[in-house]
Parts: C-alpha cells; structure tokens; sequence
C-alpha cells in the first residue's frame, strides 16, 4: 500500500500564491482546494514532477461538475492521484476506478458524529478526513468505529495541534497554515 502521508502534515491549498511553498516542503501529499480545471492539469503535473501526491477537493475545484464524470476526468485525463469529497456516492465511484477517495465529515455535534460514521461505514473511502481538528479526542473513536485511517484538518494553526491530533491517532493533519509545512516532527 502505497504511503501517501509519510510526512504527515498535507498542505491544503486554498490560493495559488501557495503552490511554490508547497514545492519547496516535505510533504509528500498535496490537497488542492482551489483552482479551475483549465489550470489543475498543469498544477497536478507540476507536483507529480517532483513526487507529490495530488488530492482534488471536487466540491471546490471551479469548472469540475460533482459527478462521476469529472472523478473520470480527473484520474484518466488530469492524473490525480485522489479526492477528497462529503458525497458518499462518489466516494463509491472513486474506488471502482481507482481514484484514492477521502471522505470528509464535519463535526458539528454528536448527531453530526453519529451521521458522519454511518456515512463513512456505508461508503468505505480510503480516508477519512475530519473537520474541525481541533477535536482530537473524537479521532480514535471514529477510527475504533470506521476501522479507517484518519486525517483531520480545520483550524490548524500550531505545532502542538499537530503532534496532539497524531499522538491521538490521526494518520496525518491538513493545514493550510504555511509555517507548519516542514516541521520537525
């Protein structure tokens, strides 16, 4: 199984102004939240070049339907090597083409945790993605419960919020706080 999240603090990509720090940090995987898909061909390929992995965030990509079409488009013509999503039914999809699906839940209240759960063991995504991550106590019952590995993110801003949410048992952090990119963990 390939290790997509060796070094596991993922860049979350919200403005191209970010992508060159990306190229420069130790991740090893990239999830891009912004962008169009005249330019994410050309960004995935950029990453790829040197060794990233590339997870498109489809509700948020312009131009790129929420479809089994574009999770078509995006590993056969775009080369990407995931999604991440909240619709269970392309979580689904991804898998049947190979697409690596991460499926992303918020965590409003205990009914949200409940539903998000359900969702997760209905759909079995490669990854779960939890929001806000400043929960790190919900990661191992989600984990115990889904028996998948977890990656959190929202909210991240410093090291300690890393390295508790690890030592808690998340597979890796997304964060779009640049500074955190290449800590030392």
């Amino acid at each position: 199984m390939t290790n997509y999240f060796a070094f596991p603090v993922v860049p979350a990509v919200r403005e191209d102004t970010s992508i060159e720090k990306v190229l420069s940090s130790k991740a090893t995987s990239v999830f891009l939240l912004t962008g169009d898909i005249m330019e994410l061909g050309q960004v995935i390929q950029l990453f790829h070049n040197i060794g990233k992995f590339v997870f498109v965030h489809i509700d948020l990509v312009k131009g790129l339907g929420k479809d089994e079409a574009a999770l078509k488009f995006l590993k056969l013509q775009l080369k990407a090597d995931g999604v991440i999503t909240t619709k269970g039914n392309l979580v689904s999809f991804a898998k049947k083409i190979d697409l690596v699906p991460i499926q992303r839940i918020f965590l409003l209240d205990s009914q949200s945790l409940a539903t998000g759960i359900q969702q997760v063991k209905s759909h079995l995504p490669e990854y779960i993605e939890v929001l806000p991550g400043l929960l790190p106590d919900l990661i191992k019952q989600i984990r115990d419960e889904t028996k998948i590995p977890i990656i959190t993110g929202g909210l991240i801003k410093t090291m300690n919020q890393v390295k508790e949410a690890l030592i808690k048992g998340a597979t890796a952090v997304s964060t779009s706080e640049e500074s955190l990119w290449n800590i030392s963990l």
